[in-house]
């Protein structure tokens, strides 16, 4: 599969549209990890004006591994594609979701994302009477080896769009209320794009499951969430924070500073609050949830031997009580449970908020740990966590109101 891309469009303010960014993530690099999420390795990016901000993003991107080749003409795309190939065409300044890049890369005849003709699509390119192009198709090879062989100057996006209309393209139908809700979504100008950020930092979830990442941890998150999503640097940093803070608070607790390891792991897991609410606003590589699971098993983990790593830690290297040793990987395991449940819901989540997780659980370890009544606690939290499961399990199995 080959992408061919619009970066050529002006905006009022004299920046390339493509070039918008959203959350600190510019359109341009979105689009192109999406492609890559469904196997596109080569982009056809089609350009006007070649701007030192455009060379440095093309950078950035074949340093993903991507290749990224400016075309002008439809012989310059003929000359990359084949006959066989098939080719995603992705209109210019197009903020679009994993799952309708997905649906137009699957196997199979053209396909075309078309929406509703409504007041919130009107910048999308009209198709018939009653619909309009969503921004994304699929194309064969072949219409591309034919619009070359025309002679003229054409738009190479939408005249290919319209070639694949006019041979009966399959269609991919998706709602308008995507566009208002910005998840689809054309970039007209800078305010637009800043509308839409705000419109996503207020829809994205308070964090999954879990009473103390959605109460406490997403809640302190999001008070700082413009600050964050704005710049880059969070991006990049925060997963290496977030490991860096776990790998401290085991030491620290295999040092028989307990406590303090119970504090830096609740900063822990707000950097790990912090980094699952970035990626609603980056279009990340599955390494990147893969990295996140690992610190979250880490985290159960450093529960379940808590006790025995500050008894070989601790001065007089004792041996923990029963309510420690015993009790503390039930806890663990009564969480990982927790949170199996929830994922095995899928569509059907609901008050996740009333389930236990490990935010919960370092949030009344620490002071347990810190005025010395640990044993306690590590008896009653998984009596607590079997209760709130129990508690969930009534109420998300209620029908739902119509």
């Amino acid at each position: 599969m080959i992408a061919l891309v619009g970066a050529s469009e002006i905006l009022p303010d004299g920046g390339l549209r493509a070039l918008a960014t959203i959350a600190g993530e510019s359109l341009l690099e979105r689009q192109a990890l999406r492609l890559s999420d469904v196997g596109v390795q080569h982009i056809a990016l089609v350009v006007g004006t070649v701007t030192a901000e455009l060379l440095d993003i093309c950078d950035r991107i074949q340093r993903r591994g991507m290749k990224i080749s400016p075309v002008r003409t439809p012989q310059d795309l003929a000359a990359m594609v084949g006959d066989d190939d098939r080719v995603i065409l992705v209109t210019d300044g197009l903020r679009a979701g994993a799952t309708h890049y997905a649906a137009i890369a699957k196997p199979g005849a053209p396909a075309i994302l078309v929406t509703g003709d409504v007041p919130l699509t009107q910048r999308f390119e009209r198709i018939d009477a009653a619909r309009r192009w969503g921004g994304l198709a699929s194309i064969s090879g072949e219409m591309v080896a034919e619009l070359a062989a025309v002679p003229g100057e054409w738009d190479m996006i939408l005249t290919l769009l319209r070639m694949a209309v006019q041979r009966g393209s399959r269609r991919l139908y998706c709602e308008p209320a995507l566009f208002e809700r910005g998840e689809i979504a054309i970039i007209s100008d800078r305010p637009t794009a800043e509308l839409i950020e705000q419109a996503s930092l207020q829809l994205v979830e308070f964090g999954g499951m879990g009473f103390g990442r959605s109460a406490i941890m997403m809640p302190l998150v999001r008070l700082a969430g413009p600050l964050l999503v704005r710049t880059s640097i969070a991006s990049i940093y925060l997963p290496y924070i977030t490991g860096f803070l776990w790998l401290i608070a085991a030491l620290l607790t295999a040092g028989g500073l307990a406590a303090a390891g119970a504090i830096v792991a609740l900063f822990g897991g707000l950097a790990l609050a912090a980094w699952q609410f970035l990626s609603s606003f980056r279009a990340e590589r599955p390494i990147q949830d893969r990295a996140r699971e690992a610190v979250r098993i880490f985290s159960l983990v450093l529960i379940a031997i808590s006790p025995w790593l500050l008894s070989v830690g601790g001065p007089a290297n004792k041996v923990p009580t029963f309510a420690e040793a015993a009790l503390a990987p039930c806890l663990a395991g009564l969480l990982f449970l927790a949170r199996a449940l929830y994922e095995d819901s899928g569509d059907r989540r609901r008050f996740h908020w009333l389930l236990p997780d490990t935010d919960q659980a370092w949030l009344m370890l620490a002071p347990a740990l810190l005025f010395g009544f640990a044993p306690l606690m590590f008896a009653i939290l998984p009596l607590l966590a079997i209760f709130q499961i129990i508690i969930w399990l009534r109420m998300a199995g209620r029908p739902q109101a119509v």
